[in-house]
């Protein structure tokens, strides 16, 4: 039976789509053309939530379907981590007993405000600042059922008890990343998952960047019209049926049209160190690390 053995578990923001695509240049690996399916938690959290979300096993086997000769069958849904309790017993209910785990954590602060304008630069949802998203989001998330988990920007950043029940289920068969480490010696990094996977060691491309974020839309008009799937856009593509040139359009109309990120406000930083200092600490502790600059 196809189906993965090595899953990228989260955080979001955190640097898995780059770990993913490196990984997909090892010969032992074949990586899911759909990365993020989340089979294994779409049906229990509601099914609009992720809308490019898998529900049905046999999808979610066709995936890998033919791909046993590979020693790791990869996927990344980042919002396993998010909701461990079912994560980890649909991985013990569908998935080997020897499936391995990867999850990369980032500041919190900073994987909050990374998240949150990933949502709004991708998602037609999210109108509101920073700020107001904060206050809002678990009451927003809870009261509707077609908001994206991803939306919960502070909770998201809860890492302790997350990471304590995986380690606690899956031990020696989890890999932790800190996406301080990763984006200063990727290379380093990925030594180190070939090592927790038994692979040989290889030299990766880490030259090509993946979900560079930093911008935002200038225009609603055409984050809608990129966004949308209506009749503009289908016009727009027969106008231009060549993929290629549709992607160099839209690579200059993003560069023209789009504008800097503004740096998160200082009281707005503070307000969610003091919101996540306590559980950096306990976080720290259980894995062993200093993590002292995620709390300057």
């Amino acid at each position: 039976m196809s189906l993965p053995n090595l899953l990228i578990v989260g955080a979001a923001k955190s640097g898995t789509t780059s770990l993913y695509n490196y990984l997909s240049q090892h010969s032992d690996l074949f990586t899911s053309s759909h990365k993020e399916p989340h089979f294994l938690i779409n049906n229990e959290i509601g099914k609009t939530r992720i809308p490019n979300g898998i529900t049905e096993l046999k999808s979610y086997m066709d995936l890998f379907l033919g791909k046993d000769s590979f020693k790791y069958r990869v996927e990344a849904s980042t919002m396993y981590l998010q909701f461990p309790d079912i994560s980890i017993k649909n991985i013990r209910k569908y998935l080997d007993a020897d499936t391995k785990i990867i999850i990369m954590l980032r500041n919190p602060i900073d994987r909050a405000f990374s998240g949150y304008n990933h949502v709004k630069r991708y998602n037609l949802v999210e109108n509101l600042s920073f700020e107001n998203a904060l206050e809002l989001s678990e009451d927003r998330y809870h009261t509707n059922v077609n908001i994206t988990p991803a939306s919960r920007y502070k909770n998201i950043g809860l890492y302790y008890e997350m990471v304590k029940k995986f380690m606690k289920e899956f031990n020696e068969s989890l890999h932790i990343i800190i996406y301080d480490d990763f984006i200063s010696e990727p290379q380093k990094e990925l030594d180190k998952v070939c090592s927790f996977l038994s692979i040989n060691q290889t030299q990766f491309n880490v030259n090509s960047k993946y979900m560079v974020g930093g911008w935002q839309w200038k225009s609603p008009f055409l984050k809608k019209f990129f966004l949308s799937k209506g009749i503009i856009k289908k016009i727009f593509r027969f106008l231009f049926p060549f993929s290629s040139l549709r992607a160099f359009l839209k690579k200059n109309i993003i560069r023209n049209q789009t504008s800097k990120v503004p740096m998160m406000k200082k009281a707005t930083r503070e307000h969610l160190l003091e919101y996540y200092y306590n559980d950096i600490v306990k976080l720290s502790k259980l894995l062993s690390l200093d993590l002292n600059k995620w709390l300057k």
